[in-house]
């Protein structure tokens, strides 16, 4: 008589990938079990649809989830300074890594930029304040 294995359990952790899933004629479509065990999702749960900027699909998230980044933005004061683009936004020349060229451009890691620059935009993703 032969013993057999015991199963070994799967991490699923760093899983990218839970499945496919079809649309229906109504426009329903099926959450794979293993997704819905691994994220907590029970029937009746509300989800916020948004469309991925390539066209590529869609993005699901959780009511709640959304809830908690919404009420994060609200208390984030740098989140609306740089959204409404306020005065006090750094650029380019306030940056340690910026050389100036002349009155309006610089140099930053080889790469020519305007001293107006938002430090949003740097194409080293370096900024640091001088």
């Amino acid at each position: 008589m032969t013993k057999k294995k015991p199963k070994q359990g799967f991490c699923s952790h760093n899983q990218v990938v839970y499945g496919m899933t079809t649309v229906s004629e109504r426009g329903q479509v099926v959450v794979p079990a293993n997704i819905r065990r691994d994220l907590d999702i029970k029937t009746g749960d509300r989800f916020m649809v948004l469309k991925r900027g390539d066209n590529a699909g869609i993005t699901l998230l959780k009511i709640d989830k959304m809830d908690e980044l919404m009420f994060k933005i609200q208390q984030d004061e740098e989140f609306f300074k740089k959204v409404s683009g306020g005065e006090n936004m750094p650029t380019c020349q306030d940056c340690k890594h910026y050389n100036p060229v002349d009155e309006e451009t610089g140099n930053c890691f080889g790469v020519e930029v305007k001293a107006d620059m938002d430090a949003d935009d740097c194409p080293a993703k370096a900024f640091e304040p001088k």
